[in-house]
């Protein structure tokens, strides 16, 4: 009799944890990078390793390129060299 109890009590909160878990994954509160990703209202932040709400700011690919020779020679996306910032853009 005190097993069955036990065994009830265990079922039941693994419910009630399984409940808590999904009501994370729906306010975007969750530390599974896939998950927050599958979310259309999420979006996971690399820098603050965490899952936020709304959409995710929009980061200049061409950013990366550090020197004027590499980002010149970036043609896939459009990378030029901005003399003015003195940094590699996205051509516009």
């Amino acid at each position: 009799m005190r097993s069955m109890i036990v065994t009830l009590i265990i079922a039941f909160a693994a419910l009630g944890a399984g409940s808590v878990g999904s009501a994370a994954v729906e306010n975007c509160r969750t530390g599974d990078s896939a998950l927050c990703v599958a979310d259309p209202n999420c979006h996971w932040d690399f820098a603050r390793r965490g899952c936020y709400q709304g959409a995710a700011e929009h980061e200049d690919p061409c950013a990366a390129h550090g020197g004027k020779d590499i980002c010149n020679a970036d043609t896939t996306i459009g990378c030029t060299w901005s003399t003015a910032s003195n940094k590699c853009e996205q051509a516009k």
